[in-house]
């Protein structure tokens, strides 16, 4: 069989960590109950899309067949990887 598969890579997870996070987040949507999240994108060249979100900087683009160079994920595979999450 050809490559390593993800869920063969082995975890590490610090549950005491995650916890802590959890409780934290909690607590502080109990102050404020609103948490906004933005996210700004602009079209660099064609279908290629330069956007933040954060402090991170992603990339989109489509395949040649929909008009795009094939530079970084396309924004419906974005979109399947959050739900992954």
């Amino acid at each position: 069989m050809g490559g390593r598969n993800l869920s063969d890579k082995p975890t590490r997870v610090d549950g005491d960590r995650m916890q802590k996070a959890y409780d934290a987040t909690r607590a502080n949507t109990m102050k404020t109950p609103v948490l906004t999240q933005r996210a700004v994108a602009h079209i660099d060249k064609d279908m290629h899309m330069v956007g933040r979100v954060g402090r991170f900087q992603i990339e989109s683009d489509e395949p040649p067949e929909r008009g795009g160079d094939d530079l970084a994920p396309a924004p419906l595979q974005y979109l399947l990887a959050g739900a992954a999450f």
